[in-house]
């Protein structure tokens, strides 16, 4: 009999197992409830969104900005 690997042979009605070591955590799965149309919708707004300001955006240049803190010293 190997002591070493007895854990791993333990029943989940022994009760002095269980009271010595714990009970084996079961992972628990939760699915994930994704409403796609409302997500594809919202996608499809902030693209609209984009492309109206787009051009201000561009007028603005904010390159340098960026570039400033971008620049390693």
């Amino acid at each position: 009999m190997d002591i070493f690997n007895r854990n791993s042979e333990r029943k989940p009605d022994d009760h002095f197992s269980n009271l010595m070591f714990g009970r084996k955590a079961e992972p628990v799965q939760e699915e994930s409830k994704v409403d796609y149309m409302q997500l594809m919708a919202s996608v499809e707004t902030l693209m609209g969104l984009y492309s109206q300001y787009k051009p201000t955006i561009d007028k603005i240049n904010l390159n340098p900005l960026i570039a400033k803190f971008l620049k390693k010293e």
